[in-house]
C-alpha cells in the first residue's frame, strides 16, 4: 500500500526557493521525488512516501527535508509503532506458548499409564512399597485368618478371625503339643487349587516320636490319657496306636467328632506349617490372647506322693 504525499504548494515551508508543483511555469525547476520506503515489522506491506522537492541549481536537496539515509527507520509513524507492538506481543505469545508446551510435557512425564488409568510415580512408588510390606509382613511375621467351620469349636466359633505369627517357629522353638497352628493340607488332602490357598486349623497332640492312640473315648499319648478341658466331647472313635514319624506332627480338632485331621488322613509334614495362632481380633467381644496348654507329652506325670502313716505308738506310763 504506497501513500504519495506532495508538498506542493508549501512555499513557505521548504523556502522562496521552491515553488508550487501544481501548474509551475518554471522551465529550470525540476520536480524529483525521493522515495523512502519503510518496512513493517510484519513484513506484509511496503510502505512508500514520496517527497516532492524543486531541485534548484547548486543545490542537492531542499533545506529542512532528510533523505533516505537521514532519516531512521524508527520513526516511521505511529504505524511503524504498532508494527513494533505487535511483533513483540507476538513474541511473548510464542515465549509463553513454548513455556506452556514444556510444563505440559514435563506434567505428562510425571505420569504412567497402568491397566488404563495414569498414576503419578510418586503415587505408583507408594503403592508398590505398601503392597512389598504387606507381603513381607504376611510371609515372615504374621497373618490373619478367619474361621470357616466347627472343627475348633468351642475353642474358636464361624467367623471367628485370629492372627497367627511366624517367628517363634522359626528362631525360638519347634512346635509343641497344645499349639494351635495354621497349616496347608497334606498332599492329596482338601481341595486343590491353583493358588494353594487351602489352610486349615488344628491343634496339635503329638509330635516326631510319640505314639498316639484313641480308644474308649480317651486320647493317649505315650501311654499317658490327656487332659484336654478346651475339646467339645469326647472322641466317639477308635485310632489303633501309630507312631509319628519324623518331621511331621499329629493334629486334632477341638471338636473332635466334627472334624477333618489326623485321625482320617494321617501326621501333618511339619514343613507344611504356616504359622502359630496367638489371639483372636474378631468379633470385638472375643478380642484377646489364647490360652495357653503347651505341654510335653514325652514326660511322663509325676506320681502323687504317698501319705506316709507313722505307726502307732504305744505309751506306758
Amino acid at each position: 500500500m504506497h501513500r504519495v504525499l506532495c508538498l506542493g504548494g508549501l512555499g513557505s515551508r521548504l523556502g522562496p526557493s521552491c515553488p508550487r508543483i501544481s501548474g509551475s511555469r518554471n522551465p529550470s525547476h525540476k520536480i524529483s521525488s525521493v522515495s523512502i520506503a519503510h518496512t513493517r515489522s510484519t513484513g506484509s506491506h511496503l510502505q512508500s512516501r514520496h517527497v516532492c522537492h524543486s531541485k534548484l541549481p547548486g543545490s542537492e536537496k531542499a533545506p529542512g527535508l532528510a533523505s533516505e539515509s537521514d532519516q531512521p527507520s524508527s520513526s516511521s509513524g505511529p504505524e511503524s509503532g504498532t508494527g513494533s507492538s505487535n511483533n513483540n506481543n507476538n513474541g511473548s505469545k510464542s515465549q509463553q506458548g513454548g513455556s506452556g508446551s514444556g510444563s505440559g510435557s514435563s506434567d505428562q512425564s510425571q505420569f504412567i499409564e497402568v491397566l488404563g488409568l495414569k498414576i503419578s510415580k510418586d503415587d505408583l512408588i507408594t503403592i508398590t512399597a505398601a503392597i512389598a510390606i504387606s507381603y513381607g509382613i504376611r510371609f515372615f511375621i504374621a497373618e490373619p485368618r478367619f474361621i470357616p467351620s466347627l472343627s475348633m469349636y468351642p475353642s474358636f466359633d464361624v467367623g471367628d478371625r485370629l492372627i497367627a505369627e511366624k517367628v517363634t517357629y522359626r528362631f525360638v522353638r519347634p512346635p509343641t503339643p497344645g499349639d494351635v497352628i495354621i497349616f496347608h493340607p497334606a498332599r492329596g488332602v482338601g481341595r486343590s487349587s491353583f493358588f494353594d490357598d487351602d489352610v486349615f486349623i488344628k491343634r496339635i497332640v503329638a509330635v516326631s516320636g510319640d505314639t498316639v492312640e484313641v480308644r474308649e473315648g480317651q486320647l493317649y499319648v505315650n501311654g499317658i490319657a490327656q487332659v484336654e478341658p478346651f475339646i467339645n466331647e469326647k472322641p466317639a472313635y477308635v485310632l489303633k496306636q501309630l507312631t509319628v514319624p519324623p518331621g511331621e506332627v499329629f493334629v486334632m480338632g477341638d471338636n473332635r467328632n466334627n472334624s477333618y485331621d489326623s485321625h482320617i488322613w494321617g501326621p501333618l509334614p511339619m514343613e507344611n506349617i504356616l504359622g502359630r495362632a496367638v489371639c483372636k481380633y474378631w468379633p470385638p467381644q472375643k478380642i484377646g490372647g489364647l490360652p495357653d496348654f503347651t505341654h510335653d507329652t514325652r514326660v511322663a506325670p509325676a506320681a502323687p506322693l504317698a501319705v506316709l502313716q507313722a505307726p502307732p505308738v504305744s505309751v506306758s506310763n
